[in-house]
């Protein structure tokens, strides 16, 4: 995704929800080593040193959750498991924090749960002025990456329009030409 398309608050939230790659397998939260390396990625170098397993399995079914949730988000869809990701939640305690531009969310402890508490904390405040709505998981079965709608009417379904729009529109008219045929064929 270009840079300056996502909100800024939003970027930690896009880059946490693209650490998998359908298309591709690739897994940023597949090892311990590897979520290091995505943490490293992100400036917690402190943080990568100390990440253990039982972290990785929290950002791991935090990530699922959360990617779940924003699968919803195109408003055709039936909404994700609340119920569990309200669980997954009070794993990662917020808190307000007071600072020299005021005050705001963040997260209550250090380490791991600390990065997850900022990307639940940046979600939190998206929510009250409506952009987490924007961000969603692309339609496209073979896609599935997360981007920030910046439509008017924030009515898009893929993450390109050039790629995955394309390609799914170039389906849908060779599948109407394909039935128009066959009810020619039948005519005739």
């Amino acid at each position: 995704m270009e840079r300056g398309l996502v909100p800024d608050r939003l970027r930690l939230v896009e880059s946490f929800l693209n650490s998998i790659d359908l298309a591709s397998g690739q897994d940023d939260l597949d090892s311990v080593p590897r979520f290091r390396g995505w943490l490293a990625v992100h400036h917690r170098e402190d943080i990568a040193a100390t990440a253990n397993a039982a972290d990785l399995e929290l950002a791991r079914e935090l990530r699922y959750a959360l990617r779940a949730e924003a699968a919803t988000h195109h408003g055709d869809r039936l909404g994700a498991d609340v119920a569990w990701l309200d669980e997954l939640t009070l794993t990662v305690p917020l808190r307000a924090r007071a600072s020299a531009a005021g005050i705001g969310l963040g997260p209550a402890e250090p380490g791991v749960r600390g990065v997850l508490g900022e990307i639940l904390a940046a979600i939190v405040l998206a929510a009250h002025d409506g952009s987490w709505r924007r961000m969603k998981i692309c339609r496209a079965g073979g896609c599935q990456i997360a981007y920030y709608d910046r439509s008017k009417n924030a009515s898009r379904c893929w993450c390109s329009m050039q790629v995955c729009g394309n390609r799914n529109k170039t389906r849908a008219y060779r599948r109407r030409s394909a039935s128009r045929r066959a009810v020619a064929a039948v005519r005739d």
